[in-house]
C-alpha cells in the first residue's frame, strides 16, 4: 500500500504580524496621549483630583489589557509562522478504519441475566382497575378482589 503524500502549504503571516504590531503601537501611544489630554481637559472642571486619578488609572488598565491581548495574538502568529516550516507527518490509519467492513465480536450471552420484576418483593397490593357498571358484565366478586 502506498502512503499518501502530504504537501505542506506555506502560510505567510507577515501582513497579519505587521497589522497587529502597528495596531499595538498606535493603540498604546495614542491611547496614553488621549488619556492625558482628556484628563487635562477635565482638570479645570473638577474640584478634587480623585476623579481624574480614577479616570487615568482605569484608562491605563484598559489600554494595558488590550495591549496584553494583542501581544498574545502576535506571539501565536509568530509561533505558527516558525512551526509551519516543519513537514507534517502523514497520519496512520487504524487497522479497523482500513478494513472496509469490520466484523465485530458478538456479545457472550452467558453474562446476560434476566432483570427482576419491578413488583417483586413488594408489600403493596395494587387496587383493581375501576370499570363502570356499563363496561362490567357482572359485578366483581369480593373473593377475586382480595387475591
Amino acid at each position: 500500500m502506498v502512503a499518501p503524500q502530504t504537501v505542506a502549504t506555506v502560510i505567510t503571516v507577515t501582513k497579519p504580524t505587521l497589522i497587529i504590531s502597528l495596531t499595538l503601537a498606535v493603540l498604546t501611544l495614542g491611547g496614553f496621549a488621549g488619556l492625558i489630554e482628556g484628563a487635562k481637559g477635565l482638570a479645570p472642571f473638577v474640584r478634587s483630583g480623585d476623579p481624574l486619578i480614577a479616570l487615568i488609572l482605569f484608562g491605563m488598565i484598559t489600554i494595558l489589557t488590550v495591549d496584553i491581548l494583542l501581544i498574545r495574538q502576535l506571539s501565536k502568529l509568530i509561533t505558527a509562522a516558525l512551526s509551519s516550516t516543519v513537514q507534517p507527518q502523514p497520519k496512520r490509519q487504524s487497522p479497523i478504519a482500513a478494513h472496509p467492513n469490520p466484523q465485530l465480536q458478538r456479545p457472550i450471552t452467558a453474562r446476560l441475566d434476566t432483570a427482576p420484576s419491578v413488583t417483586e418483593h413488594t408489600t403493596r397490593f395494587f387496587e383493581p382497575v375501576y370499570r363502570s357498571p356499563a363496561e362490567a358484565k357482572e359485578p366483581a366478586n369480593r373473593e377475586e378482589l382480595e387475591k
